[in-house]
């Protein structure tokens, strides 16, 4: 019979990683180190450029979506104003048609109120401070 022995565990070596050219911008970037004006680093030259057109698509995309908010807010307003306009129109049109002679002696017939034959006669009384 054979005797009890432990296995002997065979280690194989391990892989080198190979740097990737953002390796070295991923290990500083907990330190902020990538906005180091330094001319050894060589990510440092272009991050702060890479920082800033980024900064700039932001204003530019949200430029973008006020400019097309404020062209729904006037579509809206020249909407708004149309409806005005035509509500104005109509309202000065019965305006006119009721400040009409012959619409106002028809509603003063139905109060009772006759318009005059005559016309009407002027009293002048004389001025007692110049006698």
């Amino acid at each position: 019979m054979r005797s009890n022995t432990y296995k002997t565990v065979v280690e194989e070596p391990k892989k080198v990683k190979k740097d990737s050219p953002f390796s070295k911008w991923f290990a500083n970037l907990p330190k902020w180190k990538f906005l180091s004006n330094d001319a050894e680093d060589e990510n440092s030259q272009y991050i702060q450029k890479v920082v800033f057109v980024t900064f700039l698509g932001i204003i530019y995309i949200a430029n973008s979506f006020q400019a097309e908010k404020s062209h729904l807010r006037i579509n809206q307003l020249e909407k708004s104003v149309e409806r005005l306009r035509v509500e104005y129109s109509t309202l000065k049109y019965d305006f006119i048609n009721e400040s009409k002679r012959s619409k106002i002696e028809e509603k003063a017939a139905n109060m009772g109120l006759v318009p005059l034959e005559n016309a009407p006669i002027v009293i002048t009384v004389p001025n007692l401070e110049d006698n």
